[in-house]
């Protein structure tokens, strides 16, 4: 694809020099022609641009920073195919780069192949999603954030934060946003309101400590999902664009990534805003690089797995919440992951029974407290 530039002979140099013959790098093949793509599971691809903002300068280094970390780690029992298509570098505009994405990552969806993005500034998350406006509808989408990228400028529509731009995308196909790990202090209370407004979720990082498997259902429910390295605390992430005292520590960055590999949804994970003009001693990248090397482990251990009442896979739960609603629970007895029964309208033309949306233990002890999950309402007003 003409988008697409090989990695430069100096990083794979040094990774020939530093890699063993265990290690990714020895079972991952490396190719800028995205063409002839058969049989390939993974495609990796870096972009190097970081113009927008002036506080984005140095994420163009992110791409070939991570990858001569990752490619050192030991390679996984599965045996997957594994491609590194190479970087997009900066186009002629900000918008030449924004499209080569957005080609590389459709092209990408049509042959069902995961796309793994390294090394942009978190501007181009609204290329990633509109690459699938052609493949997908209802989507869902997940972000990790420290700050809520909700800002408009009438003035310069370009500086408008990527979630702005992403609910004015003239194509509608947008269901769910999902954006968990923001600090308080950063987001402005309108922001808030809008969120309740449109039904979105938004859940602050102190929602997740010390229970980070409550963060599994948003990424079981993803179709894409963008991780800003800014929501990981500074001391675990030295080398990023907005480094904050608080945030995730690097273990539960990791966990996440695992959660979000075994989504069978999920089709493209980016990670974001990664400088390693500041870092020290690489340990940003290699953190990255561990998230990478997490997700395709989550990824070796996808499991098709769909609730239904007749399947002897699932427990089958049923409660009455305050006489009037009845929400069915179904529980994997092998994954003990959990759904939930909602409700289309009955006074929808295209009715359809039920919509399942992935859930938690948690929900289900909500629901038999008498009280209607937060997850089932949100989900419910949006079918109407």
């Amino acid at each position: 694809m003409e988008f697409l530039k090989p990695i430069p002979k100096s990083t794979i140099d040094f990774l020939a020099s530093n890699c063993s013959q265990k290690s990714i790098f020895y079972s991952t093949t490396f190719t800028n022609n995205a063409d002839n793509l058969d049989n390939v599971d993974i495609a990796i691809v870096g972009v190097c641009d970081d113009r927008l903002r002036p506080e984005f300068s140095g994420s163009a280094l992110a791409a070939n920073a991570v990858r001569k970390e990752f490619y050192q780690l030991i390679k996984h029992r599965n045996d997957f195919r594994i491609v590194d298509l190479g970087n997009i570098e900066a186009g002629n505009t900000l918008s030449d780069t924004y499209f080569a994405l957005k080609q590389t990552i459709a092209t990408l969806l049509k042959k069902n192949i995961m796309c793994l993005i390294i090394g942009a500034s978190e501007d181009f998350v609204y290329a990633q999603y509109a690459a699938y406006e052609e493949t997908h509808f209802n989507m869902n989408v997940l972000f990790v954030d420290a700050r809520v990228a909700l800002k408009f400028d009438d003035d310069n529509p370009e500086n408008n934060g990527y979630i702005s731009k992403i609910i004015a995308h003239p194509k509608n196909y947008l269901f769910n946003i999902a954006h968990i790990g923001h600090q308080s202090y950063f987001v402005e209370p309108e922001n808030y309101d809008a969120f309740e407004r449109m039904n979105f979720d938004m859940l602050r990082v102190g929602n997740f400590r010390n229970k980070i498997q409550d963060i599994e259902p948003f990424c079981r429910n993803a179709d894409m999902m963008a991780f800003n390295i800014s929501a990981i605390k500074a001391a675990d992430a030295h080398g990023q664009n907005m480094p904050s005292a608080n945030g995730f520590m690097g273990e539960e960055a990791c966990q996440i990534a695992r959660y979000a590999g075994m989504s069978n949804d999920l089709k493209s994970f980016g990670i974001y805003n990664i400088n390693p003009t500041h870092d020290l001693n690489n340990l940003t990248s290699q953190l990255a690089a561990q998230m990478l090397w997490y997700f395709i482990d989550g990824f070796g251990n996808r499991k098709v797995e769909y609730p239904t009442k007749e399947s002897n896979d699932f427990m089958v739960y049923y409660t009455s919440i305050q006489e009037t609603y009845e929400i069915t629970f179904y529980k994997n007895i092998l994954s003990e992951r959990w759904w939930m029964e909602v409700p289309y309208p009955k006074d929808r033309s295209d009715n359809k029974g039920s919509f399942m949306v992935p859930c938690s233990y948690a929900d289900y002890q909500i629901a038999l407290s008498n009280e209607i999950p937060d997850r089932w309402i949100k989900a419910f007003q949006k079918l109407i």
